[in-house]
C-alpha cells in the first residue's frame, strides 16, 4: 500500500513528461506555420507532401459505403469481342460469369447517393456509387388470381411502394483515368424514404441476384486495358410467360441484355453513362432515357409486370415471380436486327465498333424531339410511366 502511494505521483510526472516529449517532437517535425506567421511572411501554407496526400486520399476511400477499396484490374474482367444476341450464345455466357458478378443489394440504412471521392494526381483508387437505372415491379392485371383478396393488396402495396436502383462503381488509375467497375450493386429504396437503401424481401434479393456481369466488350488486338474499357455487358436471366397449346400461360427462362456505356465526354468527375437494353427475347434494342445520378428521386426506366408461380402458407406467401410484360422509358426503340447489321457493316462494307455504334444512337437519340416507341406496337404506352406515389399502407410487406 505504501508502495502504491510512493510510485504513483512519480508515474504521473513519467506520463506528463512522455506527452510534452511527444507533442514537442511532433511540432518540432511538422513546423505547422500559423496564420500569423504566414502573413508576416508572406508565404503561403506548406504544400501537402505526396505521403500526406495518399493518406488523405485513402481516408476518404474509407467512408465510401457499398463499394470495394480495390482497384479493378485487368483480369477482373471477362473479355466479350462478339456480342451474345442468340439465345445459345447468351446461355453460354451467362453460364460462364461466376456467382461473384451477379448484383448484389446494399446493407439496409447504406446512403443511396453519395458524393464521388476527388481524384488526387498521380494517385489510383475509388470515385464512388452512381445510379444507372431503376426497376419497379407490378403486379399485372388478372395476374393475381388465386390470391386471396388482402394478400394481394399487401403485395401491390408494397411493389408500388419500392423500387431498385442499379448502381455501377467508379474508379480512377494514376493517370487520372475513368475505370468502370465489373461489379454491380443494387439499392432497394421506398419511394418516400428514398434516400437510405431499405431491407428488401428475400424474393426481391434473390431477383437481383439474376443480373450478373457478363463481361466488356474489347475487340482491340491490344492487351485489355480497364482505363479504356467503355462498354460493360449485363445480362438478366429471368421467368417469361409464354402462350401455350391451350392459351394457358407457360413459363420458361429467358434472357436479356443490359449494355452501360461510357460516353465520350465522361471524366471522373462526371463519369456520364448511357444505359441500352433489350427486350422480348433480345429482338428489341433501347436507349434507356437519361436520368440525374445524383438525385434521389429516380424514375423506373423498367416496369415489369409479374405474377407468381407458387406460393405458400396456404396461398398468403407468393413464390416464384414470373414475368409477363416489361415496358421501358426510352429515347430510341429499334428493332436488335438493325443493330447487327450496322455492326456487322450492310450496306457500308466495313465492320463497325459496338462502342462506337452505341455512340452513333446516343448522339442520333439526343437529336430526336420525342421518344421512339416500338415499330410492332405502335399504340404500346413503352414510354409512360406508371405512378411512383405510395399508397397509405406502404410500409405491408407480404
Amino acid at each position: 500500500m505504501k508502495l502504491n502511494k510512493v510510485l504513483a505521483p512519480f508515474t504521473v510526472l513519467m506520463l506528463g513528461y512522455s506527452v510534452f516529449t511527444v507533442v514537442s517532437t511532433l511540432k518540432e517535425e511538422q513546423k505547422w506555420p500559423t496564420e500569423d506567421d504566414n502573413k508576416s511572411s508572406g508565404q503561403s501554407a506548406p504544400a501537402t507532401s505526396s505521403k500526406e496526400r495518399s493518406l488523405l486520399k485513402e481516408s476518404k476511400g474509407l467512408m465510401l459505403t457499398g463499394i470495394s477499396s480495390k482497384i479493378p484490374i485487368a483480369e477482373d474482367y471477362r473479355i466479350i469481342k462478339a456480342i451474345p444476341w442468340t439465345l445459345s450464345a447468351v446461355q453460354s455466357s451467362y453460364r460462364a460469369s461466376s456467382a461473384e458478378s451477379a448484383c448484389s443489394l446494399l446493407e439496409s440504412g447504406t446512403d443511396v447517393i453519395q458524393p464521388l471521392v476527388e481524384c488526387l494526381e498521380g494517385s489510383a483508387g475509388p470515385l464512388g456509387r452512381r445510379c444507372a437505372f431503376s426497376i419497379r415491379l407490378q403486379l399485372g392485371k388478372e395476374l393475381g388470381e388465386g390470391l386471396p383478396s388482402v394478400t394481394r393488396g399487401i403485395i401491390e402495396d408494397y411493389l408500388k411502394a419500392h423500387q431498385l436502383t442499379v448502381q455501377p462503381s467508379f474508379y480512377h488509375d494514376e493517370q487520372g483515368r475513368l475505370i468502370l467497375s465489373p461489379l454491380i450493386r443494387a439499392s432497394f429504396v421506398r419511394l418516400d424514404t428514398p434516400a437510405l437503401a431499405s431491407l428488401a424481401e428475400p424474393m426481391i434479393a434473390k431477383s437481383i441476384g439474376e443480373l450478373r456481369t457478363l463481361g466488356v466488350y474489347w475487340n482491340e488486338t491490344e492487351a485489355f486495358v480497364p482505363a479504356l474499357c467503355r462498354t460493360l455487358i449485363l445480362g438478366f436471366q429471368y421467368t417469361l410467360d409464354v402462350e401455350g397449346v391451350a392459351a394457358k400461360p407457360n413459363a420458361q427462362r429467358e434472357y436479356e441484355l443490359v449494355f452501360l456505356h461510357v460516353l465520350k465526354d465522361a471524366s471522373v468527375s462526371n463519369p456520364k453513362l448511357a444505359v441500352f437494353a433489350t427486350s422480348d427475347a433480345r429482338t428489341q434494342f433501347h436507349l434507356l432515357e437519361e436520368i440525374n445520378p445524383e438525385s434521389v428521386e429516380q424514375l423506373a426506366a423498367i416496369t415489369a409486370d409479374v405474377r407468381f408461380a407458387d406460393s405458400k402458407m396456404m396461398g398468403m406467401y407468393p413464390e416464384a415471380p414470373v414475368v409477363t410484360k416489361v415496358r421501358h422509358r426510352a429515347l430510341l426503340t429499334i428493332p436488335t436486327d438493325l443493330v447487327q447489321a450496322q455492326i456487322d457493316g450492310l450496306g457500308v462494307g466495313m465492320e463497325a465498333d459496338f462502342s462506337e455504334v452505341l455512340d452513333e444512337f446516343y448522339q442520333r437519340a439526343m437529336g430526336q424531339a420525342q421518344p421512339i416507341v416500338t415499330p410492332s406496337e405502335p399504340n404500346e404506352p413503352a414510354d409512360v410511366q406508371p405512378t411512383l406515389e405510395p399508397t397509405p399502407d406502404a410500409d405491408a410487406k407480404p
